[in-house]
């Protein structure tokens, strides 16, 4: 309460708090004159060079030299292309001249982003153009396969105006500035989704065809580890025409160096060869290679690509033919002579068996109409056989049916004969013609006596006649009862291994059957339809012109085939896979060593992108820092000046005043007593005046100073006026006997400062605020 009445009337701590407004402003003028001014000097220096802020959509360079040519063909480009575009001339560093343009909101699209370099190609001198356009965030490290999809992805949220390739990277053109902090971290959310799993082949162990690889494996990643999303990024998908003509080009090359002669290397004489060795042969040449002289252009000189590990190497062609290495003697070739003999070579050749292989395979193409033919007469016959198979399997049941029934007849004929006793019969008629006989031979002695018993013995010999007669039918009839018996037998047999082939018969599924029939006719129609003598013929015109491929010739398209490939943006030791984040490459390794076939493949894990800010809102980012900074440092350079010239004498009163009303310690006192001069009324104002003029001057002036916080600016205020304070009586000492004299005539404390102390202080803001107060001049 003391205090807010000594402020509203005319005393002197009103003085000091109109001494610290007047401080406070002077010094944030001062802080911000010298900011600004040096921000202006720095902005107008880069505006030079680069522009100002979002004020050009465009850049491009050009030499020096060529910048009068550059210049009017950049004025014609932009009049028929970008009508009401506006160009200016920038500075030339290093011997190059820049020229700025400013586009047309009509014309900031991706589409014209992304043809920048075809629209300006034409300019004589161009050294590239470049995207100035702002707001702008970059994405970095995004594989080629990728750019699209992400591209599609960020230009779905809000803030983004369009997406574009900016050279390797994706440039992001924002709507506003103040949207470029919540786009960051929505792109920044989207890549954390992502991962790129590379895989990384060595030396040796490359991939054929990578493109073809990378599909597979990403193909068996969303297979075999149920992902939805699992892409190979090696190269740009969108670019299907490209993407295609090197995956052929790689196949022809696959093909060629498959089909090209292989030439194995053998070391003679303890000679030791490595990969990169030219060796020559004799080839067409009418003599062997001589030491010391250059190869002939009818030598055959073969490149070593291999070495086994038994020494033997593998070569390839590379002048001439390996169908002319007659003479397997090879000579080393060294800085383009001959020198020793080294090795020993053999060859095989693929081409000639293929064209073997084809010429046999187009002959049995010929074959094929008469074949087809052939199957198809048979599968009628067989399809006949099937359609009467039914009726046949009836005539088979009703001839099983029919013996059945004569073997039942047959036992009912013969069962009665097997039932009469005949051997006891004809035991009885044997023993009745024996007895006949021996009658007859009676009578036939009595005949010598008594002629007319003749006739009684030819009735008695009849009589016998006719029993043997009867015994013999009687053993007939034995005999039929027993073939009679075996007859049913066998009948029976029969019967029942009918009944089992019957029973296979009808288990065959002939329906099935004649399916199975009309479909191989069908194919056999579809054989039948297919244009052999055309096929034929390409057979025919491949065996003919496989030979003709020479070796050189191969190895030299191989050479050509490997620029083109290594001229486009195609993966040769590395594979790159976009899958989401939750997949590990632990899990991916096993696909990869199934597919590439071997174990030496290394799989790394990296990011999909990363957002690099605008260089050029950095860079004024970093004078808005300089200006702050350079803020900070003038208000704590104001703030000590105010200290020192305007309050160090009123320190040295207040400390003068508090040492007189105490008595001096001794001891232990003494030590205490300086612990608690931290606090003393003269530092306690020092630390206030500081805290407060520091701050309000970082406040106003907009100051600020590096890993330093807000919190900070009022501790550094107080550090200051504590400093100062320290050394009060010796800036500003003060006159104790004036002092004394105005105390001893009743001069009050206010009369004391105001008419001894600030007139005699250092010139100041103080003592020019208290000119107006001073009654005794």
């Amino acid at each position: 309460m003391t205090f807010a009445k000594n402020i509203l009337r005319d005393s002197f701590q009103r003085d000091i708090l109109i001494l610290v407004i007047v401080s406070v402003l002077v010094g944030s003028m001062l802080a911000s004159v010298v900011s600004l001014g040096a921000n202006a000097y720095f902005s107008k220096t880069l505006a030079s060079f680069v522009g100002d802020y979002g004020e050009f959509d465009l850049i491009i360079n050009v030499r020096e030299e060529m910048k009068t040519d550059a210049a009017q063909q950049i004025d014609k480009i932009i009049s028929d292309v970008f009508p009401g575009a506006v160009m200016k001339e920038g500075p030339t560093l290093t011997g190059k001249t820049s020229f700025f343009i400013t586009l047309p909101a009509q014309f900031q699209t991706k589409q014209v982003y992304e043809d920048l370099g075809k629209t300006f190609g034409s300019i004589p001198g161009g050294a590239g153009v470049g995207v100035m356009t702002d707001p702008r965030l970059t994405i970095r490290g995004v594989p080629e396969g990728a750019k699209n999809m992400l591209m599609e992805r960020i230009m779905q949220m809000d803030g983004v105006r369009f997406a574009f390739r900016d050279g390797g990277s994706i440039g992001v053109v924002l709507l506003s500035l103040d949207k470029s902090a919540p786009v960051e971290k929505q792109i920044n959310a989207l890549l954390k989704q992502y991962q790129v799993i590379e895989i990384s082949f060595p030396v040796g162990s490359e991939p054929s065809n990578p493109i073809r690889l990378g599909e597979a494996i990403a193909g068996d990643i969303r297979q075999d580890l149920k992902v939805q999303y699992a892409q190979n990024v090696s190269v740009d998908g969108k670019n299907d025409d490209m993407t295609y003509a090197v995956s052929t080009m790689m196949e022809m090359r696959r093909f060629l160096t498959a089909y090209a002669s292989q030439v194995t290397i053998t070391p003679t004489g303890g000679a030791k060869l490595v990969k990169g060795d030219t060796l020559v042969f004799q080839g067409a040449a009418p003599a062997a290679p001589a030491a010391g002289s250059p190869p002939d252009k009818n030598n055959v000189l073969v490149q070593v690509t291999g070495i086994k590990g038994d020494g033997v190497a593998e070569g390839i062609v590379v002048q001439g033919d390996a169908s002319a290495l007659a003479n397997p003697q090879g000579y080393k070739l060294d800085k383009n002579l001959v020198g020793a003999s080294v090795a020993t070579a053999s060859y095989k050749n693929p081409r000639q068996e293929l064209g073997t292989a084809l010429n046999e395979t187009s002959k049995l193409v010929g074959q094929i109409p008469d074949f087809a033919q052939d199957a198809r007469n048979m599968s009628g016959i067989a399809m006949n056989a099937l359609d009467n198979y039914d009726s046949g399997i009836a005539a088979v049941e009703q001839t099983i049916s029919g013996v059945q029934q004569a073997g039942a007849t047959i036992q009912a004929a013969t069962s009665g004969l097997a039932n009469i006793d005949t051997s006891s019969l004809r035991a009885q008629l044997d023993s009745s013609s024996k007895g006949l006989g021996g009658l007859i031979n009676t009578l036939k002695v009595l005949k010598l006596v008594q002629p007319d018993a003749g006739s009684s013995i030819d009735s008695l010999a009849g009589t016998q006649s006719s029993l043997a007669s009867l015994s013999g039918t009687l053993g007939a009839l034995d005999n039929v009862a027993a073939n009679a018996r075996q007859a049913t037998a066998a009948i029976d047999g029969v019967v029942s291994g009918s009944k089992n082939t019957l029973a296979t018969l009808k288990a065959f599924d002939a329906a099935s059957a004649k399916t199975n029939l009309r479909d191989m006719t069908g194919r056999l129609d579809k054989v039948q339809e297919i244009n052999v003598p055309l096929v034929t013929a390409q057979l025919q015109y491949m065996a003919a012109s496989a030979p003709n491929l020479k070796d050189e010739d191969i190895s030299h398209t191989l050479a050509i085939i490997d620029k083109f490939i290594a001229g486009q943006v195609i993966p040769g030791e590395r594979i790159q896979i976009l899958t989401t984040s939750s997949v590990s490459a632990d899990a991916v390794a096993p696909i990869v060593a199934r597919q590439a076939g071997h174990n030496n493949a290394a799989l790394y894990s990296t990011a999909l992108g990363i957002i690099e800010p605008d260089a050029r809102g950095q860079l004024y980012q970093v004078l808005h820092e300089v200006k702050a900074i350079l803020a900070g440092i003038t208000a704590m350079v104001a703030t000590i000046l105010f200290l020192v010239f305007d309050h160090t004498a009123v320190m040295a009163v207040i400390r003068r005043r508090r040492l007189a009303n105490r008595a001096k310690p001794s001891g232990w006192r003494a030590v205490m007593a300086r612990f608690a001069a931290l606090s003393a009324a003269e530092r306690v104002y020092g630390m206030t005046c500081g805290a407060v003029m520091l701050t309000a001057m970082f406040i106003i002036a907009g100051g600020g100073i590096p890993y330093l916080p807000w919190v900070g600016v009022p501790v550094l205020g107080a550090a200051l006026g504590l400093l100062v304070a320290g050394y009060a009586e010796k800036i500003s000492p003060v006159a104790a006997d004036e002092i004394m004299a105005g105390e001893a005539l009743g001069l009050s404390f206010d009369e004391v400062m105001r008419e001894i102390v600030i007139p005699a202080a250092r010139p100041g803001l103080l003592q020019k605020l208290n000119n107006r107060k001073v009654k005794f001049r």
